[in-house]
């Protein structure tokens, strides 16, 4: 399902990116970077000893993570800054297996290295062409080997009210967001790269039903109907109000899949470790230090357990690729 509005394009969506990582502003990866606490949890008894392979890894946070139990990580991006900023990052973390490289699908697949993992952290919303892209990286994997996407759903909540605004009302919701990836896509991408789809993990459950929805809102939905030339005359306060009542409703629902033990707690990551390169200005060093020690995570819980684990605001799905015969 393609949202309405959404960039036409990968190579706008890099623009975006180029422009965010040239700026030394890492803000919004910051406030982003609550997904990387669980996709370390679940990812670290894969990549123990192994090679992973972080496609779209930005400034690279996720894969000094996983670097931490992965005998070597290599993270690649199209942003040649972002890329920039991940060599910084690893430098200053002391991490010497992990190594970045600027580049696109076509790069890696001329490269032919085979992967045990291959990581796609909030890249398979981007692509233009999942299908086949996840099928040439598929190829990539060793067998028994295991491709980890993680992407944003919307089967909660906040998916309901976004997407009634952009199909009622043609609210361009997302500027980035070429398509709404969903279970059933993923099965039949799956499907047709000769992997098979064992595990489906829901996270960021706040984001979905709690206060995360109104606060996302809040700077979301104005800012999407004045970009449609919309909004005049509307009654802001009565939708966030009614938003506010529902938020309050739903911390029975998610009280409740606690209690059931359908909500897991998200394990508090360790520190990484930040010591300043020598030569870098104070500027850009303060910038990276606060990217690479932040500790706000607003996410708790996760989910594995169906059919709780589909109702997240963001989804992991493990494809393993069969082993030969």
């Amino acid at each position: 399902m393609k949202p309405p509005g959404a960039a036409r394009t990968s190579r706008e969506i890099q623009g975006v990116y180029d422009d965010l990582y040239a700026s030394g502003e890492l803000s919004l990866s910051r406030n982003y970077s609550d997904k990387f606490p669980l996709l370390e949890h679940l990812l670290a008894p894969e990549v123990r000893g192994r090679t992973v392979l972080d496609f779209g890894c930005g400034p690279g946070r996720l894969s000094l993570m996983l670097a931490r139990h992965a005998g070597e990580v290599r993270g690649v991006d199209y942003s040649a800054p972002g890329v920039e900023m991940a060599g910084l990052l690893a430098r200053a973390a002391g991490v010497a297996n992990a190594s970045f490289a600027a580049g696109d699908l076509d790069t890696v697949v001329a490269e032919g290295r085979p992967w045990d993992v291959i990581v796609l952290a909030g890249v398979l919303e981007h692509l233009e062409r999942p299908a086949e892209q996840l099928g040439a990286l598929a190829r990539l994997l060793r067998a028994g080997g295991l491709l980890c996407v993680q992407t944003p759903s919307f089967a909660n909540f906040r998916g309901d009210v976004y997407n009634t605004l952009g199909n009622l009302l043609g609210l361009p919701m997302s500027l980035t967001d070429l398509w709404q990836v969903t279970p059933k896509g993923v099965q039949a991408i799956a499907v047709a790269g000769g992997l098979e789809l064992e595990r489906l993990v829901g996270g960021h459950y706040h984001f979905a039903f709690l206060d995360r929805v109104l606060e996302d809102f809040r700077q979301r939905v104005p800012a999407a109907a004045r970009d449609a030339g919309q909004g005049s005359g509307w009654q802001w306060e009565r939708f966030f109000t009614w938003i506010a009542e529902r938020v309050e409703q739903n911390h029975a629902l998610l009280d409740a899949w606690v209690a059931a033990g359908a909500l897991k707690p998200v394990p508090r990551p360790a520190p990484l470790r930040a010591t300043r390169p020598a030569g870098l200005d104070g500027a850009l060093w303060a910038s990276l230090e606060r990217y690479l020690t932040y500790d706000g995570w607003r996410e708790p819980y996760y989910s594995d357990v169906p059919p709780v684990c589909a109702f997240g605001a963001s989804a992991v799905y493990f494809l393993r690729k069969g082993r030969a015969s």
